[in-house]
């Protein structure tokens, strides 16, 4: 009998123990007026800052920033900013986004687009550290803003709420 309860007890700790495990998860909601937003775990989140060939504006060194996102599927979402920033600037945003994710359990990040809009695989791949290589699902959302779980933030429109906790 005193063998029961503790395999009993024993079952149950292991149950605990692996359900307050944390698994990768995503999640998009659909698109509503304040913007998309995308929960998922900082495993699936890959920022960059990219030199902009192509520019013919009045910056003199054009960046793109830009989160891309492992989704349900395995293909990569990519939200980008719609402003095209200096290198100093893009590359403080990075830092930025970067502190944010691997401060935080959950992720969200919010853009302008459709999460949902049907899959064109493009020929670009990702790197996830813990996941692999994917390749891009040609879903592409304006980048507004990622925040953690600690409601750690970058948020590109100021007067938002999205920063500021409910």
């Amino acid at each position: 009998m005193a063998y029961l309860k503790k395999s009993k007890i024993f079952v149950i700790l292991v149950f605990i123990f692996l359900s307050s495990c944390v698994t990768s998860s995503y999640h998009a909601s659909k698109p509503k007026p304040s913007g998309t937003d995308i929960e998922v775990t900082s495993d699936r989140i890959v920022v960059e800052c990219e030199f902009i060939t192509d520019y013919e504006g009045d910056r003199s060194d054009p960046y793109g920033f830009m989160i891309h996102v492992l989704d349900s599927e395995k293909t990569v979402l990519t939200l980008s900013s719609a402003t095209v920033l200096e290198k100093e600037d893009c590359f403080d945003w990075l830092k930025q986004s970067e502190k944010i994710i691997n401060k935080g359990k959950s992720i969200l990040v919010r853009g302008r687009g459709d999460a949902h809009a049907a899959a064109q695989m493009k020929q670009w791949t990702y790197n996830f550290p813990k996941h692999g290589t994917f390749y891009g699902n040609g879903r592409e959302l304006n980048f507004l803003g990622i925040r953690n779980d600690k409601w750690q933030c970058l948020n590109t429109l100021a007067s938002d709420d999205f920063c500021s906790p409910q």
